[in-house]
């Protein structure tokens, strides 16, 4: 199923994580060498997914982070008493790397609440006006083994996990995308090991995370790029 130029017109599709830029004025923040927070950067991020995004859908919106997530992670909650990330080191404000060490100082609240008024908030008003009414996608990687820091690491890690929370995904969209991808020969799973999807305030949103090791190089002569990027193009959407 190809999607129409009205559906194009009409979906979002969300890329938090695939930035590794970090700004002039924080890396003094860092309490590690520069080639250890560089290292840190690309193990976190979500590598190629602004690629992915663009390619297999050309006509849609990208909303994408304009920092490394290790810098701000926009699909945080700005308050860390909510975020069980925080717990870790890693929420909207990261401290500490996917080994749980930490690696940047604990910011005061004058200099936490200027990076997000930079780079979240701005971030989420753009989002929301956006999404309101459209059809979102939240796009992901993982790495194929599971980290420390991760808080449901022992859930199943397939090539494919659907996530989805109800009120937000429609069933039929959830069991379309399942049957759409398990016939272009995809391992998926649903909410595992990461579940859920932002609230946005679209009509009808879903997170596609893609295991890291499937994912490929983006080339033209990459057979596991052009696959993935063939399966994403076709995968129905909304409900």
């Amino acid at each position: 199923m190809k999607m129409t130029t009205s559906q194009a017109r009409d979906l979002i599709v969300h890329v938090p994580h695939a930035s590794i830029f970090i700004p002039d004025d924080v890396w003094s923040e860092f309490l590690v060498p520069r080639d250890q927070v560089q290292t840190e950067a690309l193990a976190s991020v979500d590598l190629y997914t602004d690629k992915m995004a663009r390619q297999a859908w050309p006509q849609a919106k990208i909303i994408q982070a304009q920092v490394s997530r290790i810098v701000v992670d926009v699909e945080r909650y700005d308050d860390d008493s909510k975020e069980e990330m925080a717990a870790v080191g890693r929420g909207a404000l990261y401290t500490h790397d996917h080994n749980k060490v930490k690696i940047r100082e604990t910011l005061p609240e004058r200099r936490r609440e200027e990076l997000l008024a930079r780079y979240y908030w701005p971030h989420w008003r753009e989002l929301r006006a956006q999404a309101a009414g459209a059809i979102l996608i939240d796009l992901h990687t993982y790495p194929a083994e599971g980290w420390i820091i991760e808080r449901h690491a022992q859930g199943q890690r397939p090539e494919i996990d659907i996530g989805f929370t109800q009120g937000l995904t429609p069933s039929s969209w959830v069991s379309a995308l399942s049957h759409h991808f398990r016939q272009q020969g995809y391992d998926v799973g649903h909410n595992t090991p990461y579940a859920g999807v932002i609230d946005a305030g679209a009509q009808a949103a879903v997170m596609i995370e893609i295991r890291r090791d499937v994912v490929g190089q983006p080339s033209a002569t990459d057979s596991k790029w052009q696959r993935l990027i063939s399966a994403l193009s076709t995968a129905p959407l909304g409900d």
